[in-house]
């Protein structure tokens, strides 16, 4: 059985990389208009000064020029200085009071250090601070350099809170921002867990459609098999009973290996998996699945050519799950071939067991490759599966071998065959 993501994969990747295509041009204009506001707030806080410092001039006679040429009396040294010529020097009351009402009238409501520099005496007059809440100035020692002395009086302005404050006049849209990013990271949430709850109710479905079929095939074979035998006309020809009885044998080892599966597959994953390990002789587990596969490699016709490692060495393993693991392989490979030629190899190599098993099946294509050991992952061709199975043999299989400290590796060629590798080391313990 395909997984759903895999068999609905094209419709699924498709809405969700439009899904993250919109959430990321959504976020990426949302921090663009952000810079476009903080960029107009900071024209605007700049504007704002300049026309006050422009008004502060029509409120005091502070310059000899022609109002034409104010502008080219004011400086902006950097981002929260301004520097203004003056020839003459105000008294403070008057300068503080004028600069407040400008600031107040162009809304300019932030800190300002305000420092008067007398070139006559080569010395700064007085400082201090306005702040948009008092109406009292705050008197303190200079807490920013300022710029560099010049050949003419002037009044600097520094404004410490600059940044904060074009950011406190942009909290409506910082807050529409915030609030639309936390809106779309809920969506994004309802829509994986709903695209998870969807895929996991699917695969419930998938599966419990798949066990169905899979069990109900060998069951009624098992029935037909079992009343075929209560008929006199059948008790009394030996070989029919010996081919119902088979049949039946048959049809039990394949029900027994499928609920060992899933069995053993969700002790692996709900519970601290445990093995038994002894000594055991993978000659003897080879052997054992052959015997135990005999019946169907017979039905189609197929053989199975074993070279086997000849001291007949030991290892440490499980002798149960290893055995199974193997036989999964083994049956896979008689399972995929129309007429089974199968080869295992048993060899020590290093430090390692190394067991081979090749067979001329129809293969695995190289996009299934890496998947072949997904739980409930069977390979598909269009919409046809290739055989029956839950998807669980192989997924069983390389927890098993991992287990051991072991590898499980495939190489395939489609139309050619197929070859797994287990590699198991000699000491693993």
């Amino acid at each position: 059985m395909r997984p759903l993501f895999d068999m609905r994969s094209s419709t699924t990747r498709t809405l969700i990389l439009l899904l993250a295509v919109t959430i990321a041009a959504i976020v990426a204009l949302q921090i663009h208009w952000l810079q476009k506001t903080y960029a107009f707030e900071k024209n605007e806080f700049n504007t704002a000064v300049i026309k006050s410092i422009r008004g502060l001039y029509e409120d005091i006679p502070l310059s000899n020029d022609q109002a034409s040429h104010l502008s080219a009396l004011i400086e902006h040294p950097d981002p929260n200085s301004f520097l203004f010529r003056i020839d003459a020097i105000p008294e403070k009351d008057s300068l503080v009071f004028y600069l407040k009402s400008e600031f107040e009238d162009f809304e300019v409501f932030t800190d300002c250090h305000l420092t008067v520099y007398d070139v006559s005496n080569n010395k700064y007059s007085y400082e201090t601070i306005l702040t948009p809440t008092s109406t009292i100035p705050k008197n303190t020692g200079l807490s920013q350099p300022v710029p560099v002395k010049k050949d003419f009086s002037y009044v600097y302005l520094f404004f410490p809170k600059r940044n904060s404050y074009i950011i406190t006049q942009m909290n409506a849209w910082i807050l529409t921002s915030s609030l639309l990013l936390l809106l779309l990271i809920g969506f994004s949430l309802v829509i994986y867990y709903l695209f998870r709850q969807k895929f996991l109710n699917e695969i419930q479905k998938d599966f419990i459609n798949n066990v169905t079929h899979e069990f109900s095939t060998p069951l009624m074979v098992i029935d037909l098999s079992t009343d075929a035998l209560t008929k006199q006309s059948v008790l009394s020809q030996p070989e029919k009973i010996a081919k119902y009885a088979t049949s039946i044998r048959h049809q039990s080892e394949y029900l027994k290996k499928h609920i060992q599966n899933l069995i053993h597959t969700v002790v692996a994953e709900q519970y601290s998996f445990s093995l038994n390990k002894t000594a055991v002789i993978p000659n003897d587990l080879v052997r054992q699945a052959v015997v135990q596969l005999d019946p169907i490699l017979q039905d189609k016709k197929g053989s199975i050519e074993l070279e086997l490692e000849p001291q007949q060495c030991s290892i440490t393993a499980d002798y149960d799950n290893l055995y199974l693991a193997l036989f999964n392989i083994i049956n896979n490979s008689i399972k995929y071939a129309h007429q089974p030629k199968v080869n295992i190899i048993t060899k020590i190599s290093g430090t390692h067991y190394v067991i081979s098993i090749k067979d001329n099946g129809i293969g695995i294509e190289a996009a299934d490759l890496k998947k072949i050991f997904r739980k409930f992952y069977r390979a598909q061709k269009g919409n046809l599966h290739n055989s029956k199975g839950l998807g669980l043999g192989l997924y069983f299989t390389k927890k098993i071998i991992q287990l051991h400290n072991g590898t499980i590796s495939v190489q395939s060629i489609p139309g050619i065959g197929t070859d797994f590798t287990i590699e198991l080391p000699l000491n693993s313990n």
